[in-house]
């Protein structure tokens, strides 16, 4: 399937779940993302903030973990510029003073930059995902451009309410796949994850 037509189907799908639902879900990925995380120990983490009025996955009990126990690790997040298309990275603290953009997104005010270089993991928000590591987001081209600014080395988890769809078909160059994907049934590996050159 395309594209658009997935974005429509997944919207949907999303907005149809219950509460209840979305909280046992919610637990699952948070709990394979950081199951996930122990292996790892980033210096540079960067999140995605939620718009849960819309019924996205809720990465704050992630955020709140790390700063709790893992405090040489560094929360990234982003402030995106909708006229040049671009995101910029800011420090995450507890501290932070957090403002509400247009589009219902919360974004650091007066925080420290931070590199697109010295991100080592970004957790990346999606609608819809295939078997090869390529996600459905809303349509902007935001992270593509993003992930595209970061290390060669960079590594990429998305996080899903749903399994897999077979493919996406209308793939471009601009397209950076996953390294992986956690879902609320287990993590999904993909072996074609290009890197970035």
């Amino acid at each position: 399937m395309k594209k658009e037509q997935l974005r429509e189907i997944y919207l949907a799908k999303r907005k149809a779940l219950k509460r209840g639902e979305r909280v046992a879900k919610n637990q699952a990925i948070i709990d394979g993302f950081l199951e996930l995380f122990q292996t790892s120990h980033p210096q540079y983490l960067h999140v995605f903030l939620p718009i849960l009025k819309n019924k996205e996955i809720d990465t704050w009990p992630i955020i709140q973990t790390i700063w709790e126990h893992f405090p040489n690790t560094t929360i990234v997040t982003s402030v995106t510029d909708f006229a040049a298309k671009t995101m910029r990275n800011y420090q995450l603290k507890p501290a932070t003073q957090l403002v509400t953009n247009r589009w219902g997104i919360s974004e650091p005010s007066e925080a420290e930059p931070i590199a697109d270089l010295a991100i080592d993991w970004v957790l990346v928000p999606l609608l819809c995902f295939d078997k090869e590591g390529f996600r459905v987001g809303y349509g902007g081209g935001f992270y593509d451009r993003f992930l595209q600014k970061c290390r060669s080395d960079v590594k990429k988890t998305g996080v899903s309410w749903f399994p897999p769809v077979q493919n996406i078909v209308d793939i471009d160059a601009y397209d950076v796949p996953l390294d992986d994907c956690i879902t609320p049934a287990g993590m999904y590996e993909f072996a074609s994850a290009k890197k970035i050159s």
